[in-house]
């Protein structure tokens, strides 16, 4: 079995993969079982939320 510098299950190196497109239709098709050319499409959507308050020191 290959060895990982970083394991792809590791949430930073996730957020690496799953930028380039290709690697995430092929994630995507092996989540869904799936061929991978039956996606036509994928986008990334922003997942970062903005603080609602202000943190006291």
């Amino acid at each position: 079995m290959e060895q990982f510098l970083i394991k792809p299950k590791v949430d930073f190196a996730f957020k690496e993969i799953m930028p380039d497109e290709k690697a995430r239709t092929g994630f995507l098709a092996a989540v869904l079982k799936i061929n991978p050319q039956d996606i036509k499409e994928t986008q990334i959507l922003n997942t970062n939320t903005k603080k609602q308050y202000i943190e006291s020191a």
